[in-house]
């Protein structure tokens, strides 16, 4: 059975209203009538690396390494149709350049035995291939096995495409898994060669694979590849984005970043060569004329929320980048977004320092009028077939140079996407719509990428030559999607392309021709502005000369402000690299970079020369008419803020950065109430509405202002802002655990075996017996009725006890009773500050409620509990041990990788992957 249900659209987004349409079917059984297919039990190209790709960051590794396709990947020639492996999996990267980290070898050797395939197009050619004869038997009929030996866990029967419009289709499905998936396209009656759909988790919303882009297609049916069974709800998503009389206007007004190479007053010119053999549906359709002004893309109004900030300054900053232009991108209301459907706002990193490319994947045969369709689709699969909370990739390229702006929340920001799991916070993903394993995109496709990405790296001062750390892995600032993760993204002939689009990127930043050459007007506006500046350089020589004169910087801006300052007292005198000149009412602080400004009043009082060389001199005098009569005053590396309320407090570096994007005082934040500390790698400061910490290696976490709640960050998780936790930094006091465990076990049971067993027995026979004078023959019965109930009273007992358990023993029952305490709570509501199974709980609140129950008291908040233990590797890492980052904690599971927490209100209490805490340096613990 399909279900079917529409999906509003805004509008406002739109000229004529679009409701995409989302089918959803099964995917966990075979259908007979789907496995009747001609085809359906063909062997592909993909087989041998799908069962072989495992997603770095993925948990589980979701690999098919079911015995049959590990045996196909290394039992020497491949069969005819599998030689494509070989195809796909050379000319990875460009021979004159080093892979993503300078050593690293590309995805996939090819095998030299390896012959070149046939045409993978033709399925026929591939079921009649036969089995390699090495090939172990695999469990099952024949029938439930592909013409290779491959399992056939599920099949679809034929889903019906859209006509008129490319449609979208994936797969979603629930846990970890073995299996691989697949899909083939049935066009004029005949079917496709099936090819790979690649798993996607990133850690947001549920797993599933990536969208497939459908074109000129009637049909599709997709399968499920491995030994074991189809995970658990699994199901076939097929979006409808349908078209709109709007498309057509938004291609048009969206200019390509270079001219089209057809004439552009025809639309019925024929295709570059080049662009022709782009499609490996077939023919490319001709290019949409372009407008002569370029559509620039509206940064989104998204708010800041959940903002996660790697720590310190994230970019790699090199002075000889320059500044590129912006190429023309259409926005998201151009192609139709609905932002109703976006499942939360924009969250920010504190720069991009990297940029990675990735391709779709699927058809490559789509008109230029279909292009907001296909991204109508992808976003729509994503936010309601995966629950992503938007579009994965910031940008997204069509195979006719134009760029289009795809998540939210500002195409000049930094904004976290979700297009590489554990890279996300940082990066700038771009991606190009279509599949390029056999060849690239068109030359003006690239050419865009390369534009798109000079101009955003230069926002950061990142140079296309530098390599940067992304991640916890040192890779180059322009890589592709398999640098980061086992993956064929973006398709082998695009990624060979990589060294020469760093090259073309670099030539950009340096000051070269970006795509878009510029005009002869902009040339003479050039030449001017240089002559201009010569100019000015004139001027400042003749104003160096002006300022040898009698009275200081400082003398000259007193002069007009006497009223206000007061009498002068004292000299100047020199403070932090400058001059400041104290008077009755406050001072006059001056370098020769900022000027000389008055600093007074509340905000007099906290400037001295160790702030002066935390936050730099003043470079403007104080500024009122801020939020609840507050003001404030800027400094070259901070400002210091005053209200009545709150006093006057100094913000600067990373925190400040966070408090901007959280709209400075009129966000939820509100004014600064401490003072900034800074101390052993971490820094911290209160807010009215939070408080916020950074720590090395971890970034800046934000806090209720108490300091007991989360506040405002209910997930921690980087791809939907990441799992609530506990506030509560610093080091608490010495553990409590060993203490409280000592007395419980060996103490409390050794006195109470001794006394209970010997001493009742001795002294209740001796006394009565020694009170008789004479007895010689009471020797005797001594040894009868002492010797023997000794041996059966005393012995017998004693081995059955606890105290003879080993400490190994006792401590792997106390971790299975945390274990099955952990399990009896799944499903408490997630509630911040919560305690208890009734009412739920927040993450440090279901530990210290499961450790209790089996008498471990644990501090109340995340950092507490982990200092109430020892920090061990992660191999030593047992089930009952904790998991811990700032702000989050959870508790070790018996499955491997997993944990059980409660994580926020999108999980509650559950077992889940803790794989996304690894990617920000977890550390393991343990109380037991």
């Amino acid at each position: 059975m399909v279900t079917t249900f529409g999906l509003s659209s805004s509008t406002a987004a739109i000229a004529v209203p679009v409701n995409p349409e989302i089918s959803s079917s099964p995917l966990t059984d075979i259908s007979a009538d789907g496995l009747d297919e001609i085809g359906a039990r063909a062997s592909s190209e993909s087989t041998t690396t799908a069962s072989n790709r495992g997603l770095i960051n993925v948990p589980g590794l979701l690999r098919a390494d079911n015995g049959s396709t590990a045996q196909n990947a290394s039992a020497g020639p491949l069969a005819p149709q599998d030689g494509a492996f070989e195809a796909a999996n050379t000319g990875l990267t460009d021979s004159s350049e080093e892979s993503a980290e300078g050593d690293a070898p590309a995805l996939g050797e090819p095998d030299e035995s390896t012959t070149e395939s046939e045409d993978p197009e033709s399925s026929e050619s591939s079921e009649s291939s036969e089995p390699d004869a090495t090939d172990d038997p695999v469990v099952g009929s024949v029938q439930e096995e592909t013409e290779d030996g491959t399992s056939i866990a599920a099949i679809s029967e034929v889903v019906d495409v859209p006509s008129g419009n490319p449609s979208i289709v994936g797969v979603t499905y629930e846990g970890d898994t073995d299996v691989s998936f697949e899909v083939r396209q049935k066009t004029g009656g005949e079917w496709g060669a099936w090819a790979d759909l690649e798993i996607e988790n990133i850690d947001e919303g549920g797993n599933g694979t990536e969208p497939f882009i459908v074109s000129d297609a009637e049909g599709v049916q997709l399968r499920v590849l491995g030994a074991a069974d189809a995970p658990a709800e699994t199901e076939l998503v097929l979006v409808d984005p349908k078209s709109s009389a709007a498309d057509a206007a938004a291609v048009e007004e969206n200019q390509p970043v270079l001219p089209p190479q057809a004439d552009a007053g025809d639309e019925s010119a024929a295709p570059s060569d080049e662009d022709a053999s782009d499609s490996a549906e077939g023919a490319e359709t001709a290019e949409v004329p372009a407008a002569d002004a370029a559509n620039a893309a509206s940064a989104d109004s998204a708010s800041v929320k959940n903002a996660s900030y790697v720590p310190g300054n994230s970019s790699v900053q090199n002075t000889a980048v320059k500044k590129v232009d912006k190429p023309s991108i259409g926005s998201r209301k151009s192609w139709g977004a609905n932002e109703n459907l976006r499942n939360g706002s924009a969250d920010y990193a504190s720069s991009v320092k990297a940029a990675v490319v990735h391709h779709t994947a699927g058809a490559n045969g789509y008109s230029a009028g279909d292009v907001p369709s296909i991204l109508r689709g992808i976003y729509s699969f994503h936010t309601q077939g995966r629950g992503w909370n938007d579009v994965g990739y910031n940008v997204l390229a069509d195979k006719f140079g134009r760029l289009w702006e795809g998540r939210a929340g500002g195409v000049s920001k930094a904004v976290i996407g979700a297009h590489a799991a554990g890279y996300n916070t940082g990066s700038f993903g771009i991606s190009v719509m279509g599949s390029y394993d056999k060849s690239a995109p068109p030359q003006k496709t690239i050419d865009a990428v390369n534009h798109a990405i000079a101009w955003k790296l230069s926002l950061d001062g990142v140079s296309a030559a530098d390599k940067t750390t992304l991640g916890g892995k040192r890779v180059r600032t322009v890589i592709g999607h398999r640098d980061v993760g086992q993956t064929a993204c973006p398709g082998a002939a695009f990624y060979s392309k990589m060294g020469g689009m760093r090259s073309a990127i670099e030539k950009m930043q340096d000051g070269g021709d970006t795509p878009d050459d510029k005009k002869d007007d902009e040339k003479k506006q050039d030449e001017d502005k240089k002559k201009d500046d010569k100019k000015d350089d004139k001027k400042d020589d003749k104003k160096k000369d002006d300022e040898k004169k009698s009275k200081t910087p400082i003398e000259e801006k007193y002069e007009g402000n006497v009223e206000q300052l007061g009498k002068p007292s004292g000299k100047e005198f020199k403070i932090a690299g400058g001059l400041g000149q104290k008077y009755e009412k406050g001072h006059i602080y001056y370098t020769k970079a900022t000027g000389a400004h008055i600093v007074r009043g509340a905000i007099d009082g906290v400037v001295n020369e160790k702030l002066l060389k935390q936050i730099g001199f003043p470079k403007a005098d104080e500024k009122d008419g801020l939020k609840d009569k507050g003001v404030y005053q800027p400094f070259t590396k901070g400002s210091v803020h005053y209200t009545k309320a709150t006093g006057a407090h100094a913000t600067t570096g990373i925190l400040q950065k966070y408090w901007k994007d959280k709209g400075y005082e009129n966000g939820h934040l509100g004014y600064p109430t401490s003072d900034l500390t800074v101390k052993d790698g971490r820094a911290e400061q209160s807010f009215q509405g939070g408080r916020l910490v950074w720590a090395e290696g971890y970034g800046t976490t934000e806090f209720s202002a108490e300091g007991d709640l989360n506040a405002g960050v209910e997930d921690l998780n980087p791809t939907d802002g990441g799992d609530s936790g506990d506030p509560g930094e610093g080091p608490s006091e010495e553990p409590t655990v060993e203490p409280s465990e000592e007395p419980t076990t060996e103490p409390t049971e050794a006195p109470s075996e001794e006394p209970s067993a010997e001493p009742s027995e001795e002294p209740s026979a001796e006394p009565t017996k020694t009170a008789e004078p004479k007895p010689t023959k009471t020797a005797e019965p001594k040894p009868t009725r002492t010797a023997e109930p000794k041996p059966t009273k005393t012995a017998e007992p004693k081995p059955s006890k606890k105290p003879e358990k080993t400490p190994e023993q006792k401590e792997e029952e106390k971790r299975a009773d945390i274990i099955a305490e952990a399990k009896k709570h799944m499903g408490v509501p997630y509630r911040w500050g919560g305690t208890s199974p009734s009412s739920g709980w927040d993450c440090s609140g279901y530990t210290q409620y499961v450790y209790g129950k089996n008498g471990i008291d644990l501090p109340r908040n995340t950092s507490a509990q982990k200092a109430a233990g020892e920090v061990i590797s992660a191999k030593e890492a047992k089930p009952g041990d904790l998991i811990w980052i700032p702000g989050h904690i959870g508790i070790i599971s018996e499955t491997k990788g997993q944990m059980y927490d409660a994580g926020s209100t999108r999980t509650n209490t559950s077992k889940r992957s803790y794989n996304w805490m690894l990617n920000r340096g977890a550390v393991f613990i343990r109380v037991i």
